[in-house]
């Protein structure tokens, strides 16, 4: 056993501060407050975690993390910094660095502060560091439950796509969401309420609209504050292409050409054959 790993030691001693703990030879302090309250004794045995401590000192606690090098699991983000990447709180009272290396280039996705990555322990450099759970991890780990098409589950998103993102529920079933099922950009790690369409070979398919008429109202929305924010004259039309729609306005070129006529039919905007325009109120 050794760093980042929870194995059985012997208390060999107490010191003024915690005690010395052994196994196979080898030595690790365990501090007092780490010891949850409990009293040792020479020749206890004791399970325990190794892990490097805020003094860069190799040692033990006899908390238990949430998540280990075997293990994922969701853990909490407690801090951010731009320059190294963020914090997750894993149960001990050391914080791990998930690295900006393993993070999206635009900082606006990364995690914030209460979000939750489905998360493994690592070792780089002689320490403990964070990596997010990939596919085959989170699906060795899901449970037997299956999902309910058309039900709404809570998951967290853990990878950003061209196409889309993934998600995680808290059973480990694995929710993607297609680029044109939601309608702005999610961050890593942020919670999300998605609703179930499909079942597939080993993950789900699902969308984050509510429904047609909650879509249309957002989809109006989004296509009103563009004019407005245009001097209310857009070039994109119902003849442009659908990635020019999804780049601009995160939606489907059918959900584009629904709430344009949408918005003819309450007189807001006047369609021409290459712009369109707002009419005044």
């Amino acid at each position: 056993m050794g760093l980042g790993e929870i194995g059985k030691y012997k208390v060999l001693r107490e010191t003024n501060l915690g005690y010395i703990l052994e196994q196979n030879g080898v030595e690790y302090f365990l501090h007092h407050n780490e010891c949850k309250g409990l009293k040792l004794f020479p020749d206890d045995f004791v399970d325990a975690f190794i892990y490097v401590d805020k003094k860069n000192r190799v040692a033990a606690t006899l908390c238990q993390p949430l998540i280990n090098m075997d293990k994922i699991g969701l853990v909490e983000v407690v801090g951010v910094n731009e320059n190294l990447g963020v914090f997750l709180c894993i149960g001990i009272s050391k914080d791990i660095l998930l690295s900006a290396d393993d993070l999206p280039l635009k900082m606006k996705l990364w995690p914030r502060i209460g979000d939750k990555v489905m998360a493994i322990l690592r070792i780089k450099s002689d320490r403990l560091i964070v990596k997010i759970a990939n596919k085959e991890q989170i699906l060795d780990a899901r449970g037997d439950t299956p999902l309910v098409i058309d039900s709404k589950v809570i998951a967290y998103v853990y990878r950003i796509t061209p196409d889309g993102i993934n998600a995680v529920t808290l059973d480990n079933n694995i929710v993607f969401i297609y680029r044109t099922n939601m309608r702005r950009e999610y961050r890593i790690g942020e919670k999300i309420e998605a609703r179930i369409i499909k079942a597939n070979e080993n993950d789900y398919s699902g969308s984050l609209i509510e429904n047609k008429e909650f879509q249309i109202i957002d989809d109006r929305a989004l296509i009103l504050e563009y004019l407005h924010n245009n001097n209310g004259v857009m070039m994109i039309t119902e003849d442009s292409s659908p990635e020019i729609i999804n780049r601009l306005f995160k939606m489907s070129k059918a959900a584009f050409k629904k709430a344009l006529g949408n918005l003819y039919r309450d007189h807001l905007i006047s369609i021409e054959d290459d712009k369109i325009i707002l009419v005044e109120e």
